[in-house]
């Protein structure tokens, strides 16, 4: 029977009973349940039958495994053939140049010229406490911790990228907000002046009115005097009278030729005339620009060098406990636990408590403990200072306006003496290195 129909044949049985019926009783019609299978006749066998396989010459050095192991095996594994396709006879040797298994007849065929070959009962007979066993389970183990490490990076890019899209919206805000103050400013001053240019033609122009008003009170009484004059005064009276009249008429007349020739009859017209600048505006697409930018991963992965040459010699030593590692920047060498100090400002970004401290490409990061998740970001570029505080363990961050909630200053009490002055110089390094990255 074929390694799949067995398996087929196995899985039927699974569904049926407990386990598979004895292949040898069941040749002779008898129905028995197997206690063992044979991986050499793929087939499971009563107690009896492999007491007698054992017995037997011919079937003694095959391999058993208790049935309900074996059935604890996934399908994959049992379609695994352990005979040559080609010849149907069992493995002999291990070909490391073709990484392929070969029976008997591969080796005289196909492998004639292969010198490197390995026995394949030395293969496998250590095959569990190997040192290739233990470098597949520890890189299966680097492998699922770095996927780990990876999900928890993203994760976090995500909650700063919100942090980051906040950060901007304020920026904007804050842009949008000084543009109106500034014109703000301009509009009172421009009303301003406009009002005093008013005020100033007004007084002009009343000034022009009042003399003018006057004279014709002037005039106006004259002509009452000169018709009363007519009638009662003397010839004599009336002649000096008129006199003085036409002194009068003539200061009045000069004042009208004064008016006219010093233009004070020309309308005063204001307007507004707008900066050319002001005209540029309009050319003004964008208000500015979203600038994507990438740094390296503070993440730390590790990843295990396994040497070709290292793994063939595995298969026929010893368990070898000593490994080589290549190790990626662990991200906890620049990570803190640390206490937010009470203050107003901390309470006024929400900081109360215990977080974890990191240091990034891009700046502070105070993440919650358990989950990991950023809680404040403050990019170098708004920090204004930073460093150790007079008092012992005490390491405060100031940041400016810039800041999504606004400037201030938050103090972190540190674990140890030695972290303040340590975060302090791990984080002057990240930003000089950023800075002769950017410079090149």
């Amino acid at each position: 029977m074929s390694i799949v129909n067995t398996v087929v044949a196995f899985s039927d049985s699974k569904m049926a009973s407990e386990s598979p019926a004895c292949g040898i009783c069941n040749s002779r019609h008898i129905s028995k349940p197997s206690t063992a299978w044979c991986f050499e006749c793929n087939e499971g066998l009563c107690g009896e039958c492999k007491e007698h396989h054992i017995l037997n010459k011919a079937s003694k050095s095959h391999g058993f495994i208790p049935v309900n192991e074996f059935q604890k095996l996934p399908v994959s594994v049992l379609q695994i053939e352990e005979s040559c396709k080609s010849h149907g006879e069992r493995y002999q040797a291990y070909c490391h140049k073709h990484e392929c298994s070969c029976c008997s007849k591969c080796l005289i065929g196909d492998h004639k010229n292969c010198k490197d070959l390995t026995n394949i009962n030395d293969v496998v007979c250590r095959i569990k406490s190997s040192n290739m066993m233990l470098e597949i389970e520890n890189s299966m183990r680097e492998v699922t911790d770095n996927l780990q490490r990876i999900k928890k990076n993203r994760a976090g890019n995500l909650s700063s990228l919100k942090l980051h899209r906040q950060t901007i919206e304020k920026e904007i805000q804050i842009a949008r907000h000084t543009v109106n103050e500034h014109f703000d400013r301009l509009e009172r001053k421009l009303l301003k002046e406009l009002q005093i240019i008013e005020n100033d033609e007004r007084k002009k122009i009343s000034k022009i009115l009042a003399s003018v008003e006057r004279k014709e009170k002037e005039i106006d009484e004259l002509q009452i005097s000169l018709a009363i004059i007519k009638q009662h005064a003397s010839d004599l009276q009336i002649f000096l009278v008129s006199k003085q009249i036409e002194h009068e008429l003539m200061d009045t007349e000069n004042l009208i030729k004064s008016i006219q020739n010093n233009s004070e009859l020309s309308d005063v017209i204001i307007s507004f005339q707008t900066n050319d600048m002001m005209k540029c505006l309009e050319n003004i697409s964008k208000f500015g620009k979203i600038v994507v930018q990438t740094s390296q991963s503070d993440s730390s992965l590790v990843r295990q060098k396994i040497k070709q040459a290292q793994a063939k010699v595995d298969i026929v030593t010893e368990c070898n406990p000593d490994h080589q590692y290549e190790t990626i920047k662990n991200e906890e060498d620049s990570c803190f636990i640390v206490t937010v100090k009470p203050a107003h400002d901390a309470l006024k970004f929400g900081l109360n408590g215990q977080y974890r401290l990191c240091i990034t490409p891009s700046g502070f990061i105070l993440e919650d403990i358990e989950k990991k998740t950023p809680k404040c970001c403050w990019p170098f570029k708004i920090v204004r200072k930073f460093g150790k505080r007079g008092i012992k363990n005490e390491f405060e961050i100031t940041v400016g306006r810039r800041n999504v909630l606004g400037e201030g200053t938050v103090v972190l009490l540190c674990s140890s003496k030695d972290e303040p002055d340590q975060i302090s110089r791990i984080a002057q390094i990240i930003m000089e290195g950023m800075k002769s990255k950017f410079k090149h």
